[in-house]
């Protein structure tokens, strides 16, 4: 009864995140030298999402203040009028990750619960320091 709850959560959740820098996702493999040499260059900041277990490209954004205004309409985007349970979940940009939240909070009508957090050290080894990320989780799975 309890795997079969948290397999219903698992349908019912989105994961979206913003990496600041390149350098980490290229450093693990995710992406060639050439494409982290020239997203940088052109200050590329993808939003990538996690689906069926793996991290996928979801858009590409030029400059952060653009990608993190398009993660937050995203993430707005997702809840739409559902109770939902929200995630702000940074590697070193607690700030960042507050100011998000607070919009958030303002932004989406039906947000039930709301928790801001550092991610692990395993996802901030890959993704690097400034990642943000949104989790938005339905209440009525």
């Amino acid at each position: 009864e309890v795997a079969n709850a948290a397999m219903r959560r698992v349908r019912a959740t989105r994961s979206l995140f913003y990496v600041d820098t390149l350098e980490h996702l290229w450093r693990g493999g995710r992406i060639g030298a050439a494409a982290s040499l020239l997203g940088s260059a052109l200050m590329i900041k993808p939003l990538l999402r996690i689906t069926g277990g793996r991290i996928a490209p979801l858009e590409k954004v030029r400059t952060t203040s653009r990608a993190l205004a398009r993660l937050e309409e995203l993430a707005v985007e997702l809840a739409a009028d559902r109770e939902v349970d929200v995630a702000v979940q940074h590697v070193a940009a607690s700030s960042r990750a507050a100011a998000l939240a607070a919009r958030l909070r303002e932004r989406i009508p039906r947000l039930f619960e709301l928790y801001v957090g550092e991610a692990g050290p395993v996802v901030g080894a890959h993704v690097g320091p400034g990642m943000l990320g949104v989790v938005v989780s339905r209440r009525q799975f």
